[in-house]
């Protein structure tokens, strides 16, 4: 069953900002991209079974992933709209300001969201102009010491050994792809999931990188939850073998232990260019535009919620902890006389996805509340904006 989330922590947010008599004065968003095809060219080495075929190149975004961030961006318009948070019409880059990755997934969602946000408007999309990794996004370690180094391999190789819920997610992913059958297995003696070895690599400047059945694991998943995300039939996805809600749970399992293995353990130190961007916006507001986005990747979400100390949060009709499309929406109110800051996790549910629902007030996005542990967050999610700068 979709992980259910306790319920005092959802909050309306029009029932809470009237509540509260606040103004919205300023916003950050950091989002992942949408849809993309599956990454890996070699998942035709991990099953003999035919694969879906191949109608564009790998981790670009799919058409139905640009129509589903242009949905995202119709539903931040409306409701800007309510809090008249912007003025009409189209707005100058002193009020607005997006930046995406080099990624070509990354800038065609930044532009798929800010086109549908503001119709006929031409908000620019910036980006560096390379084919390189943006340093801003770029999840590389950046500790040069020894000792860093080994207490981040002990730990991984501790979240990586004897690990049961990998271990049920191997052994399922072996009969789906009837591993034993499959090239890598021939080639490479890789016939079982669950008694390959894992190896990592750990370089300076470069992600912490898992190599074995965690990376093979991940890759066919992703691919597997793509497919769905398309619409494609239930039988055409993983040749029909993932029926129920309880096996999609076991199966995502691996992307969200991934994230955590490879990500999280080193969040605040891969993040740190990117949280101190998202810091000085906030300390420099009045020459910061109003509204600012950024378009990343799921490690640039679990880096930056591990590096500013989030409280672990459950996810409401949602099986992936960092969805496609889903944005951490860092939020400046003020109530007059003082500023309060509040974080929401926007994402799409695992329905809303399949379906290709369109959002808005009525019918929004899911939302959860997320509570920083060091900062004194009242009932309503709010922070005092003091306190969140001076501890940053």
């Amino acid at each position: 069953m979709v992980k259910k989330a306790i319920c005092v922590i959802l909050i309306v947010l029009c029932k809470t900002f009237s509540a509260k008599n606040f103004t919205l004065k300023q916003i950050l968003i950091l989002g992942r991209h949408n849809i993309k095809y599956p990454l890996s060219d070699e998942l035709e080495r991990y099953s003999s079974k035919p694969w879906p075929p191949k109608t564009s190149p790998q981790g670009v975004l799919t058409t139905r992933g640009a129509q589903l961030e242009g949905y995202m961006g119709e539903y931040f318009s409306e409701w800007f709209k309510e809090e008249h948070f912007l003025p009409e019409g189209c707005p100058d880059e002193d009020t607005v300001y997006v930046y995406a990755n080099t990624k070509s997934r990354a800038k065609a969602t930044a532009r798929a969201f800010i086109d549908s946000m503001f119709k006929g408007c031409n908000v620019t999309v910036h980006h560096k102009d390379t084919i390189e990794p943006d340093p801003l996004f770029e999840s590389g370690v950046r500790n040069t010491s020894e000792i860093y180094k080994e207490k981040i391999l002990k730990e991984v190789n501790k979240k990586l050994g004897n690990n049961s819920k990998l271990m049920k997610t191997y052994s399922e992913l072996n009969k789906i792809l009837e591993i034993e059958n499959s090239q890598i297995c021939k080639q490479d003696g890789v016939c079982d999931l669950t008694k390959a070895n894992d190896t990592v690599l750990y370089q300076i400047g470069k992600t912490v990188k898992v190599l074995g059945p965690l990376k093979i694991a991940h890759l066919v998943v992703n691919a597997f939850v793509m497919c769905y995300y398309e619409g494609m039939p239930i039988e055409d996805i993983a040749w029909g073998q993932i029926t129920t809600p309880e096996k999609w749970n076991m199966l995502t399992e691996v992307t969200r232990l991934n994230a955590d293995i490879r990500y999280g353990v080193i969040g605040d130190d891969v993040s740190k260019p990117l949280v101190r961007y998202i810091i000085q916006t906030f300390k420099d507001y009045d020459e910061m535009p109003k509204f600012m986005v950024l378009v990343g990747h799921d490690n640039n979400m679990v880096s930056v919620e591990y590096a500013l100390g989030f409280q672990p949060i459950d996810l409401v009709n949602q099986f992936e902890k960092y969805p496609i499309g889903g944005k951490f929406v860092f939020q400046r109110w003020t109530d007059g006389e003082s500023d309060f800051l509040k974080v929401e996790y926007v994402y799409p549910s695992w329905s809303q996805l399949r379906n290709g629902s369109k959002y808005s007030l009525e019918s929004p996005p899911e939302k959860v509340v997320m509570r920083l542990k060091w900062c004194n967050t009242d009932e309503y999610g709010f922070c005092p904006w003091n306190e969140f700068v001076n501890k940053l």
